[in-house]
């Protein structure tokens, strides 16, 4: 019997690819509260502050057990999920990679010890496919709000070391199209803007890598009064100094690249060297 806990969108339970009906909002906080530490146990008062923060029910232990006899009710069938009782604590037990979480944060670790680039990005594509949504969505608490902006931050980390992987591998014209998204999402963040002008470069597209380079540092200026960092420099110097990729018939045929109108080069005097990307 197939069985996954998923936190990373709505939280639910698939039994056999068959979502399970875990019921309303506050019982399906109660598994999340208990899932992101799956296998460890939680104590009663660590439980009612994840579930109801500072303003619990008048009763919350009783609330609580409601709660986890209905989601024990709901997980019989669900062969390698079990909600376990201990001494002032419940716990969640389950196969760690049952749950999309904890699955999605060892293949983050997996990505992060290799040392072959191609299999980092195959680690990489694994854990981010895992991904529906927002945590949790659809369900809202102090320790669930912060929990989620903490998790997002994780798959961002792990969309940037992505990336990387890809570039050193000369992926460009795999990641451009997403870069620009990415880019539009976090307008300042420096090390996103400076992917994407590499990939810009990359697939020879060089005088609108410079355009991007041009707007971020002009919007660090404007908007924060700032210049720009060492990753979106050295993304300009490499585009500088690295020769620009010839754009032949063939290679916009397969969509490696896309033929553009070659613009001046803005080249400074004796540009430092950068590091290599």
């Amino acid at each position: 019997m197939g069985v996954e806990v998923r936190l990373l969108g709505a939280v639910d339970v698939l039994v056999n690819g068959v979502p399970t009906s875990l019921g309303h909002a506050r019982q399906r906080c109660v598994l999340a509260a208990l899932a992101v530490d799956a296998n460890d146990p939680v104590g009663y008062d660590k439980l009612v502050f994840r579930v109801w923060g500072v303003t619990p029910p008048r009763r919350p232990l009783a609330a609580l057990y409601s709660y986890l006899h209905r989601l024990r009710q709901a997980l019989a069938g669900a062969g390698g999920v079990e909600l376990v009782r201990r001494p002032g604590s419940y716990q969640l037990v389950v196969d760690p990679e049952l749950v999309d979480l904890h699955r999605f944060q060892r293949l983050i670790k997996a990505a992060r010890r290799e040392a072959d680039d191609a299999r980092r990005v195959e680690l990489h594509e694994q854990a981010l496919s895992l991904w529906r949504g927002e945590p949790f969505a659809g369900l809202t608490t102090a320790w669930l709000d912060v929990t989620r902006v903490a998790l997002v931050q994780q798959r961002h980390l792990a969309e940037v070391e992505h990336v990387d992987a890809a570039l050193r591998l000369g992926r460009y014209h795999d990641v451009v199209t997403g870069l620009f998204e990415r880019a539009a999402a976090h307008p300042f963040d420096e090390c996103v803007t400076a992917q994407l002008v590499i990939a810009l470069h990359g697939v020879g597209r060089t005088a609108e890598a410079l355009s991007v380079h041009r707007r971020m540092c002009r919007r660090l200026a404007e908007e924060l009064g700032t210049g720009p960092g060492e990753a979106l420099r050295a993304a300009h110097r490499r585009v500088l100094q690295a020769p620009e990729v010839t754009v032949t018939p063939a290679l916009v045929r397969r969509g490696v690249v896309t033929p553009v109108t070659r613009l001046p080069v803005e080249v400074t005097a004796n540009p430092a060297p950068g590091p290599r990307w």
